[in-house]
C-alpha cells in the first residue's frame, strides 16, 4: 500500500515554511535519490520533536516533471490554469520544486529547512523562501475563519489522495495547486461588517453560512460550490503571510483529481453559464502560482532505486 507524504493530510499548525526551487542542469539522477530522503528527514524530526506536530512534503511542478521522471507522468498534471478573465490577473512561477514544512514550533521548522537545504544545496537554487503563520483561531487576515467547509476526518484523504483504482503507480500522491494572494487590506478594512459578510457568504464570528435570504449569488461561499449543498472535493492548507507592506494568504490546495482546480477557478471567475464572479477576488492579487504533484513516499523511493515500471495507463 502506497504511503502518502506526511504533509498532505496533516491538521493545521502554527507555522509554515515554503521553499520554491529551480533544479540546476544535469542534476536529475542524484535529485531522484535525494528527494526520496526528504520524507525520512521529516519523519525522523517529527519523532524527535513529537510535541511540534511536524509535517511536510515535496512536490514536483507540472513543467519539470518530465525531466525528473520521464518514464511516467500523472495523467492530469497540467500547468496552473490561466483562464480568460478581465477580473483577475495571475502571474505564474516556473519553480521546479515546492517544499512545505509545517509545525507548532518555529525553531523546528528552521531545523528541518536547514537540513533539507543542506541536502539539496548542490543541486538546486532557491527562488522563493516564504513563511506563513496561524492567525488568531485559524482566520485569514480578512478576519474570517479560513476554509470553514474544508473536508474533515477521513474525507480529507478521500478529497486529496489518488487511489489505487485511479492509478496504481501514483496512488497515495496528490495534485497540488499553490498560489500567493496579496490582500488589499486597506480597502478591505474600509468595508462595514455586513458588507464583508455579504462578500464572504459567512458570519464573521463563527463562519456559519448566511441565511439564504441574505446570501448573495456572487459571494465567495456560493462561487466555490458545485451547488447550494456541495463543495468541490478539495483539501486546503492555507496560511496568512505578512511582511513589509505586503500581506495576504499562501494557498495550498490538494485534490485527487486536478480537474477540480480548473472547475473551481471557472466557477470563481464566473466563466460558466449561470455562475457569478467571486467578489472576494476584488481584494486579492495573485502574484505567484504553480501546479505540482506530490508523489507518495513509495513512488519517491522506487524512483530513487530505479525500480519503477511504466504502465500503459500512466504514460502520456
Amino acid at each position: 500500500m502506497a504511503r502518502e507524504q506526511l504533509g498532505i493530510c496533516a491538521e493545521a499548525n502554527l507555522h509554515g515554511s515554503y521553499l520554491l526551487c529551480n533544479v540546476l542542469d544535469g542534476q536529475e539522477a542524484i535529485l531522484r535519490q535525494k528527494l526520496a530522503r526528504i520524507p525520512h528527514i521529516m519523519q525522523r524530526l517529527a519523532e524527535h520533536f513529537s510535541e511540534a506536530m511536524l509535517s511536510g512534503l515535496v512536490a514536483v511542478s507540472s513543467h519539470y516533471w518530465d525531466n525528473l521522471y520521464p518514464w511516467q507522468r500523472p495523467v492530469g498534471l497540467q500547468a496552473f490554469p490561466v483562464l480568460p478573465s478581465e477580473h483577475l490577473a495571475v502571474s505564474c512561477t516556473m519553480a521546479d520544486l515546492l517544499i512545505q514544512i509545517r509545525s507548532d514550533r518555529l525553531d523546528v521548522n528552521y531545523i528541518a529547512l536547514q537540513q533539507i537545504q543542506q541536502l539539496l544545496m548542490a543541486n538546486v537554487e532557491v527562488v522563493e523562501q516564504l513563511s506563513g503563520f496561524r492567525y488568531l483561531d485559524g482566520r485569514q487576515l480578512t478576519g474570517f475563519i479560513d476554509a470553514p467547509q474544508n473536508p474533515r476526518g477521513l474525507k480529507r484523504r478521500q478529497a486529496a489522495l489518488v487511489t489505487a483504482d485511479e492509478s496504481a503507480v501514483f496512488a497515495g500522491g496528490s495534485y497540488v495547486h499553490f498560489y500567493r494572494a496579496s490582500l488589499d487590506l486597506k480597502h478591505w478594512q474600509q468595508l462595514t461588517l455586513p458588507q464583508q459578510e455579504d462578500i464572504h457568504g459567512y458570519v464573521k464570528l463563527d463562519a456559519k453560512p448566511l441565511s439564504m435570504a441574505r446570501l448573495q449569488p456572487n459571494s465567495h461561499l456560493l462561487c466555490c460550490q458545485l451547488n447550494e449543498q456541495q463543495q468541490l472535493p478539495i483539501l486546503q492548507q492555507n496560511m496568512p503571510f505578512a511582511h513589509n507592506s505586503n500581506q495576504g494568504c499562501l494557498h495550498l490546495s490538494f485534490s485527487q483529481q486536478p480537474e477540480h482546480f480548473v472547475r473551481q477557478w471557472c466557477y470563481r471567475l464566473g466563466l460558466n453559464e449561470g455562475r457569478y464572479y467571486d467578489s472576494l477576488l476584488d481584494y486579492y492579487r495573485i502574484d505567484l502560482a504553480a501546479a505540482y504533484f506530490a508523489p507518495s513516499v513509495s513512488f519517491l523511493e522506487a524512483a530513487a532505486h530505479g525500480s519503477l515500471n511504466a504502465t500503459a495507463s500512466d504514460v502520456y
